[in-house]
């Protein structure tokens, strides 16, 4: 059944010229706001982040994010028949130069970011556009036909994929090898008592370790990626620019890395909310009792966010 839906339904989705694709992503927003698909959890999140906003400006950019996300949705169908310079265009890597100095370097390096912008389209095009092998970390779908198809659409131009389970083991056994590993740190932590705790969008929040751990362990450079629409493009266009956040993980302090790479993705969503994930919920645990909210300080050699921000055009 799932096969024959596909292709009765979101196959032919996928063949259609962009110029359609966004009046039917117009359409999809409409129906996910007015069917109120976690938007109780939208509003709530945006409640939390934004509370100097009115009521008004907190709904106007959750009605954002909706068309976001079915952007999001009908652009990645798309990439089930993409063509490979015509995504290039679309999704283009600016620095890549940044990952140069360790393409042969192993272990490699790691590339932070949030679940900001169209993450798909990353995954897919950055087997093509770094200048050194690229992994991506995945969840498997329950699902065994979408499990398929989407693995290989984003390995289709190179990405190697790594099920988020065997993440570790994988580190250990490519040590030798110089690779670029994407992680991506706003996720839930499962235990709130096994997290670490920072102040993050002015808001107690619970941080996965792994990003700092792998880079302490091995010795990794680490670089924050981050996502804009591009300047003076139709819609669908997008930039990808790199930062060197330090190539000296182990002379940090404790948690300043994650710091680090929060306060960079805090500048991206701030700049422009509604490209990020607000249907995650991403702050449903309260930090329990006994559990310190740890205060790190970046170390002053860091580039700022700031100047990024700043340079972002407007939309």
């Amino acid at each position: 059944m799932t096969r024959l839906l596909h292709t009765l339904l979101v196959g032919p989705v996928g063949r259609l010229p962009y110029g359609l694709l966004y009046p039917i992503a117009d359409v999809l927003a409409t129906m996910l706001w007015w069917s109120g698909y976690r938007k109780q959890v939208v509003l709530a999140n945006l409640e939390r982040v934004f509370p100097e906003k009115t009521a008004t400006e907190r709904r106007s950019i959750a009605r954002g994010f909706y068309t976001h996300l079915a952007e999001v949705l009908v652009e990645s169908i798309k990439l089930f028949r993409a063509d490979r310079s015509d995504l290039a265009k679309r999704f283009h890597h600016v620095n890549p130069e940044v990952l140069a100095p360790y393409a042969d370097k192993p272990p490699g390096v790691l590339l932070s970011c949030g679940h900001y912008g169209n993450w798909e389209r990353y995954a897919v095009t950055s087997g093509d556009a770094l200048p050194m092998p690229f992994m991506g970390v995945y969840k498997p779908l329950s699902n065994a036909f979408y499990d398929q198809l989407i693995h290989s659409t984003r390995s289709q131009f190179g990405t190697e994929l790594v099920p988020m389970k065997e993440v570790s083991a994988w580190m250990v056994e490519t040590v030798g090898r110089a690779k670029a590993v994407t992680l991506a740190v706003d996720q839930r932590p499962l235990d709130p008592k096994k997290a670490w705790w920072m102040e993050w969008m002015g808001v107690e929040t619970a941080m996965h370790f792994g990003l700092e751990a792998f880079a302490r362990k091995f010795d990794m450079p680490v670089v924050f990626f981050g996502l804009r629409k591009a300047e003076g493009k139709p819609r669908g266009h997008w930039e990808v620019h790199y930062g060197l956040i330090t190539d000296t993980p182990r002379e940090w302090p404790k948690g300043a890395l994650l710091k680090a790479t929060y306060d960079r993705l805090e500048a991206q969503i701030r700049r422009d909310p509604a490209h990020w994930l607000w249907s995650h919920t991403r702050w449903k645990h309260a930090r329990p009792e006994g559990i310190a909210l740890n205060e790190v300080g970046v170390p002053e050699s860091t580039p700022s966010p700031a100047p990024q921000a700043a340079a972002t055009p407007a939309e």
